[in-house]
This record gives C-alpha cells, sequence and structure tokens, in this order.
C-alpha cells in the first residue's frame, strides 16, 4: 500500500461524509421503513449466531478453495455483489447488473452484513458478511465505518493473499467491503474490475480525484461516463475503460400517452411534481408505468395508496430490465434523479426530469430535446403533445 493507513481512513470517511450529505441533501421527506415482525432477544440471538456460524462456514470453504484447489477456479470470474444486485425470477436470485456481459462461471461473494444467499443465477454464494460483522466488535477506534473496513481487510486479505491473476469484480468502490479490495495488501495479485451499475457521472464518491487507483477496467455505459472518470475519480491514476453492450429491443409504437416513473428511495413515494401532475393532467389515454428503486420494492403498497386518489391507469412495472420489459416506442421516462434518466437518453427515449437535484446532476444530457427539465410536467406535457412530439 502507498498510503499510510490514516490516510486511507481519511479518505474513506471523506467518501462516506460526501455521500451522506448529498443523500440529506437531497432528501424531501425521511424514508420510512416498514417496522420488522416483534422478535424476542432470545430469537434474535439465535439468529445472529446461525448468520455467523453460517458465514463462517462460507469462509472456510472459501479459503481452502483459494488455499489448496485455487485451480479450480480457472477461468472464473470473483464477483461481490448483493441481494439489491439481483432480481427475483420464479423464486431465485438472478443478477441483473453483470447479465450483459456474462452470466456463469461466475464464483459470487456476498459481504452483506444481514442477508444470507444460497445461489445467484443457480450458482453458489459464498457469504462472508457474519465473519466480519463479529471481527468488527475488535476494531474498537474510530468510527463504525472505518471498523467495518478493518474487518473486510482481516477477511478478504485472507483470501486474496492465495489468489494469482484472478479477475475480482465489484460493483460499488465506495462500500467498505470494495474498500477493503483496494487497500488490500495483496492489491497485486488480482485484476480488479468495477462494473457500473447507476450513474456515475456527478455522484460523490466519484467527483474527485482519488489517492490511488480504484480498478484496472471499468466497465461503464456510455463515452460521457470514460470522460468524467478520467478528469474525475482517474485523473491522477488512469484506467482502462470498456463500455456495457445495450441489448437491442425492437420497440413498437404504441397509441396513447405512455409515461414510466422511475422512483428514489428519498422521496419516500411519488415526488411532489408527480402529484401536481397527476391532480391537473385529464387525458383518458394517459398510461403510467411505475418501475421502483431495487430498495423500494416493499413500498408497493404505500405507491397504490398515493396514486388511489387519482383517476389514472397505471400498473407496476416488475420485469427484470426495465428497457426489455417496456418496448414501446413512444414511452417517456420521468423522475427526479434515478440512474434510469442515462438509460433512457442512450436507449433514445424521451427523458423527463422533475427536480432541481437531477437537473444538476444530468446538466450533461439536459438539451431540451431528447432531455428535458420541468417543475411543471402538465405543461410541459400539454406543450408536447401540441407540438406533436410524442
Amino acid at each position: 500500500m502507498s498510503l499510510s493507513l490514516d490516510a486511507i481512513e481519511k479518505y474513506i470517511d471523506t467518501l462516506a461524509r460526501d455521500e451522506q450529505a448529498f443523500k440529506q441533501s437531497a432528501s424531501t421527506s425521511p424514508e420510512t421503513k416498514s417496522a420488522p415482525p416483534f422478535r424476542s432477544h432470545y430469537s434474535r440471538l439465535v439468529s445472529g449466531i446461525t448468520f455467523f456460524v453460517r458465514s463462517l462456514i462460507d469462509f472456510i470453504r472459501l479459503y481452502l478453495l483459494v488455499r489448496f484447489n485455487e485451480k479450480s477456479l480457472h477461468g472464473k470470474r470473483i464477483v461481490y455483489t448483493t441481494k439489491n444486485f439481483c432480481n427475483v425470477v420464479e423464486g431465485k436470485l438472478e443478477d441483473r447488473v453483470l447479465k450483459p456481459l456474462f452470466t456463469d462461471n461466475i464464483l459470487f461473494i456476498n459481504p452483506s452484513k444481514e442477508h444470507y444467499l444460497e445461489t445467484i443465477n443457480g450458482q453458489k454464494v459464498y457469504n462472508l458478511g457474519g465473519v466480519a460483522r463479529l471481527l468488527s466488535y475488535f476494531f474498537k477506534r474510530g468510527p463504525h465505518v472505518l471498523q467495518f473496513f478493518r474487518a473486510y481487510r482481516v477477511v478478504n486479505d485472507a483470501i486474496l493473499k492465495h489468489l494469482s491473476h484472478r479477475e475480482v469484480y465489484t460493483l460499488w468502490f465506495y462500500n467498505v467491503n470494495s474498500l477493503s479490495l483496494i487497500f488490500s495488501y495483496y492489491r497485486k495479485n488480482i485484476t480488479l474490475i468495477e462494473v457500473q451499475h447507476g450513474s456515475m457521472i456527478n455522484y460523490p464518491p466519484f467527483a474527485h480525484p482519488a489517492p490511488v487507483k480504484i480498478a484496472d477496467l471499468f466497465y461503464v455505459k456510455n463515452q460521457a461516463t470514460i470522460d468524467y472518470l478520467k478528469t474525475h475519480l482517474c485523473l491522477n491514476f488512469p484506467s482502462e475503460y470498456r463500455l456495457i453492450p445495450y441489448a437491442r429491443i425492437q420497440r413498437e409504437y404504441v397509441p396513447g400517452i405512455h409515461l414510466l416513473y422511475a422512483s428514489t428511495v428519498e422521496f419516500n413515494g411519488l415526488h411532489p411534481v408527480m402529484h401536481r401532475f397527476l391532480a391537473t393532467f385529464r387525458r383518458d389515454d394517459l398510461h403510467l408505468i411505475i418501475r421502483l428503486h431495487p430498495r423500494e420494492k416493499e413500498k408497493e403498497p404505500l405507491f397504490a395508496a398515493q396514486l388511489a386518489p387519482y383517476q389514472v391507469n397505471y400498473r407496476f412495472d416488475h420485469s427484470p430490465n426495465w428497457l426489455e420489459g417496456n418496448p414501446i416506442q413512444n414511452l417517456m421516462v420521468v423522475s427526479a434523479w434515478s440512474s434510469m434518466i442515462e438509460d433512457s437518453y442512450d436507449n433514445g427515449l424521451l427523458t423527463i426530469l422533475i427536480d432541481p437535484v437531477g437537473k444538476a446532476r444530468y446538466e450533461h444530457l439536459v438539451d431540451h430535446q431528447r432531455c428535458i427539465y420541468t417543475d411543471d410536467l402538465t405543461l410541459t406535457l400539454e406543450k408536447l403533445l401540441t407540438a406533436s412530439r410524442v
């Protein structure tokens, strides 16, 4: 490692603070979660011990695999992921981020401290979060984020020490587990690859030059993201870049007005601009599609309750891939600042931002033609319809 431990921990703390500040400044209402079902202290204790034991068994199995049988990993990609980066298809987890690149011959590692996963894409998942969680109690100095960073580094170093020239994929470098790989004592043993899962441009973790090389290779969605990384996160430590291929979709014109609303967790329901729109826009041929953020899937009843007072035809989109699940040529995508804005623009759909934060974040896309900002969606849509653009 070229940085001192204090410098590493200062960088990690800065990343965490910047991201938290962004989320707080962007939020207009507190995010609420359903209260977990009541469980006795004994039940929670048993559950915690069970989670740790299962994680420990996975850690031991993975350690023995890389320590004594690394040749069995030939051709395998090692992927760190969590439940949030998966879709549930017929009751089973399927990866939704790496699918355009590869789907099989993967060694999945789940660093989550809460969720134990059996399989993804029908392949075994090694769960390490329980071990890291217990180890974190032995690191008392500093805030929790740094305690977990030290714990994950111990766990991951035990694995990376015995790897040689293996491809290791991460999906969010600013997570403490991924950072423990970046700052590992055995970083040179692996080719570290970051795959874009949301919009990187103008998002705090990517906005400032990193003090080290974050990844050897970035898979991103467009050239604009490559240009941004080169002048921001990767300014001082260049990386290699490749584009993630979008699936080719045959779209068809469907009569009517079709709006796809992409939610953002910070609003805990519909955005105020959407509420005003639904209260004032009167067209029987309006069809509203609601696509919930992966962390809001359990909030469907909340959205349904908010939509109930309005006379609108709507449905929730549960497709594994919203682009493939909605092959409508005249589809318009509306959001405060969901990363779907970028996907929509890249795929030639009319894209509408309805929040100043989103306007600032995606200012490179706003051209008042393919990407529009408005705080009066009714007025904007009426103008579009009058101009026969929709």
